[in-house]
């Protein structure tokens, strides 16, 4: 038996979004990306308290623009993450008041909002991001109760794991599901960990560092459809691949400025925010 030698996957920045906004907008600093299936595009800019929808990524045409910073229904203070429920309802975890919304983006009106500040179940404390997992249950990343909660539809809580025991988490910031386990990124403890769908922590890879398969903070992340995953790694200005077991196989090749959020289009094109440089950089 002998060992072959797996090449790195090189992730190349092949350009950026030419978004257009509505007149008198700027963007602030980007956040959660989401893509539905005809490919309009949801971003969450953080410090502007919104949530722009686009027609797709060629054209840029911005369709919509939701909220303003505030408590209301159809505001938000810190948005985060976001994600398609279906092709004309997202659902964003609104950070700073504690809570998810359930948005039409066809007419910008709130169908649902969910949670408040707290410890208790179906509670928040800076839900930071949002999916869904294979049985369409909401999967939210609690950010400062360093946890995650599975909830039905309705926001009544499944199941939540991650604030206890050995390998308990540190301001998680993402969460996406995979069969029958969730991956998550462990921000402070700079690693991935992946649980089985009752909660129980199954391995880990990763640590803090600027090499191959190191963290220095990480952010979203993304399975593709050859079950590579995605990981934004944010102060390293980067993002890694890795397959399922934690094996690094590749990451992008020049530098990609505080990549926060990462989707991708219909077409497979990598879509990622980029922070600080409140832009959509598009990777092959």
């Amino acid at each position: 038996p002998f060992t072959a030698q797996v090449n790195e996957r090189e992730l190349v920045v092949v350009g950026e979004l030419n978004l257009k906004l509505f007149q008198g907008d700027t963007l602030q600093s980007l956040y959660g990306i989401a893509v539905n299936t005809t490919g309009k595009i949801a971003i969450t800019d953080r410090t502007g308290n919104c949530v722009y929808i686009f027609d797709n990524y060629k054209e840029g045409n911005c369709l919509r623009k939701i909220g303003g910073q505030g408590g209301n229904a159809g505001q938000f203070y810190y948005p985060g993450g976001v994600t398609y429920l279906n092709d004309n309802e997202i659902l964003i975890a609104d950070r700073e008041n504690h809570r998810i919304q359930q948005v039409d983006v066809e007419t910008g009106t709130v169908v649902k909002s969910f949670g408040k500040r707290g410890k208790a179940k179906g509670e928040f404390c800076s839900p930071i991001d949002v999916c869904l997992d294979e049985h369409h249950h909401i999967v939210v990343t609690d950010y400062s109760n360093h946890r995650i909660q599975v909830m039905t539809q309705e926001g009544e809580t499944i199941t939540m794991f991650g604030e206890n025991g050995p390998e308990k988490l540190n301001h998680p910031t993402s969460c996406i599901p995979y069969k029958n386990m969730f991956f998550v990124t462990d921000r402070d403890n700079n690693c991935i960990k992946a649980f089985d769908q009752s909660g129980t922590f199954l391995y880990k890879f990763g640590k803090r560092g600027n090499q191959g398969g190191e963290f220095n903070w990480p952010r979203g992340m993304f399975l593709d459809s050859s079950n590579n995953l995605l990981v934004c790694d944010c102060e390293n200005d980067r993002v890694q691949q890795f397959s399922l077991d934690g094996r690094f196989t590749g990451k992008t090749i020049t530098d990609l400025p505080d990549p926060v959020g990462i989707a991708t289009a219909p077409d497979g094109r990598i879509l990622v925010t980029s922070y600080t440089a409140k832009k959509v950089y598009m990777l092959s």
